[in-house]
């Protein structure tokens, strides 16, 4: 929620609708004026509307603005007050978070989100292996598409050997759906591990699908996917790892 007053809200109104209606610049200079060390109500020497329309303003107002990252200012010649009366300017700049909070009636939304769909940004809570192997790929040029395919296909590799390794499938030979069948299917080797049987053949059936749809088409040819479907295949591969150490 934003700390804000009804007067600062108008203001906020006042300064959005005169920038869409072109009277006012987003980045524009108020002009205070000094007596002693009181400024008075300050003026925007470039706002194109009627001055009888120009807002009242204060300091104190501009600052709670910038305290709620709705706007920023600098300030470009400050008061002397050793001078009875001397202009002071300030820079001022709105961001584009102020008509968001315009739109939606100052109710400032949760977006934090947004982090826990872009886990990337965070590699802090990944699979050590997963993070050892493909993040280095990828740190020699993240947009190209080549060297996702190479991240795509070593995490792949990853989570092949990692079925092996939980599932305590000894045989090299072993892999791909055949591989998920003698871990999660019947009679398979962490079958002791389920009490529901639809929950194993789950399992079966998700650790396939993932191997003949992504893992078997990667590793026979060049895929180069784009960074945002790598993407989601290495932060999903990152869950099934998870999965399976829950397994162990």
């Amino acid at each position: 929620m934003y700390n804000l007053t009804y007067g600062q809200k108008k203001l906020v109104e006042w300064l959005v609708s005169n920038v869409k209606n072109e009277y006012l610049n987003e980045s524009f200079f108020i002009h205070w004026k000094y007596t002693g060390l009181i400024a008075e109500v300050g003026w925007i020497s470039s706002y194109k509307g009627l001055q009888k329309d120009l807002r009242t303003i204060t300091q104190h107002s501009i600052k709670v603005l910038a305290e709620n990252k709705l706007l920023i200012y600098k300030v470009k010649s400050p008061h002397d007050p050793a001078s009875f009366s001397k202009n002071e300017v300030w820079d001022c700049a709105l961001i584009p978070d102020i008509y968001n909070a315009l739109d939606n009636n100052f109710i400032c939304t949760d977006t934090s989100f947004s982090d826990y769909l872009t886990p990337l940004t965070d590699p802090s809570g990944f699979d050590d292996e997963l993070a050892d192997r493909c993040f280095p790929i990828l740190a020699t040029g993240g947009s190209d598409p080549t060297l996702w395919d190479s991240a795509v296909r070593t995490a792949g590799v990853i989570l092949e050997e990692r079925l092996r390794d939980v599932g305590n499938i000894s045989d090299p030979n072993q892999t791909g759906q055949s591989l998920v069948s003698k871990v999660f299917g019947k009679n398979g080797t962490l079958e002791s591990k389920f009490s529901v049987p639809s929950e194993q053949s789950g399992y079966r059936d998700l650790y396939a699908g993932i191997v003949g749809a992504f893992r078997n088409r990667s590793a026979h040819r060049l895929v180069d996917p784009s960074p945002e479907e790598g993407g989601a295949f290495i932060v999903f591969v990152n869950l099934l790892l998870k999965k399976l150490e829950d397994l162990r």
